[in-house]
């Protein structure tokens, strides 16, 4: 059947006889070549990239000075500080002056106490005037000539009239002038060192 059609196709003049020779040939076979298999890309052997060095001191920037304060904010801090040392001054000068007054008071009531001549019997109505006001307590008869001659004075400790010796009164004048003492003087009837009473929380 195969040599029919080379017949009819040599008598038809399609093809040669050399071109059917040929076409009979068996073609020699090529050794088919192994495909190469793809290879990773290859690896340089290069070092890690190195670490950033840290800056050194040397090369870091300095940093920007401190901003100076304005010459208006020093002032007003400098008034400030000012103000305040006053005030701590002002309140350690009234602490000490409260702390004097009332060691004072106390030695004043101390005074007064240790040498009190009041008697509880006593009859005798001494009258004396303390700015517009007069004022009284009782005492014995030896105790009226004794205030009338200056040796006896009257003070104040605690909202009572207290009867003490003249020189006990001016001890206490010496430490607190303006304690109310009334005494009598040769030269004048009564010494009050002020018109109205002026006693402390404790006389």
């Amino acid at each position: 059947m195969a040599h029919s059609l080379r017949d009819q196709l040599l008598k038809a003049g399609l093809v040669t006889e050399a071109q059917v020779e040929k076409a009979n040939q068996p073609k020699p076979t090529t050794p088919r070549q192994p495909q190469a298999k793809s290879k990773p890309p290859r690896r340089e052997n290069r070092p890690p990239p190195a670490a950033p060095r840290p800056e050194s001191r040397e090369n870091k920037a300095p940093r920007p000075a401190p901003k100076e304060k304005s010459d208006l904010a020093q002032f007003y801090e400098a008034r400030a500080k000012t103000e305040r040392e006053e005030r701590q001054q002002a309140e350690q000068r009234q602490r000490e002056i409260a702390a004097r007054r009332k060691q004072t008071r106390e030695q004043v009531a101390a005074l007064i106490n240790d040498n009190l001549k009041n008697v509880d019997d006593a009859d005798i109505r001494y009258n004396f005037v303390i700015g517009d006001n007069i004022k009284y307590l009782y005492v014995t008869e030896a105790q009226q000539q004794e205030l009338a001659d200056g040796k006896l004075a009257v003070t104040f400790l605690g909202g009572k009239r207290c009867l003490i010796p003249a020189d006990t009164a001016q001890q206490i004048l010496a430490l607190d002038p303006d304690k109310l003492i009334v005494i009598n003087a040769p030269e004048d009837d009564a010494l009050t060192p002020s018109p109205e009473p002026v006693c402390t929380t404790d006389s």
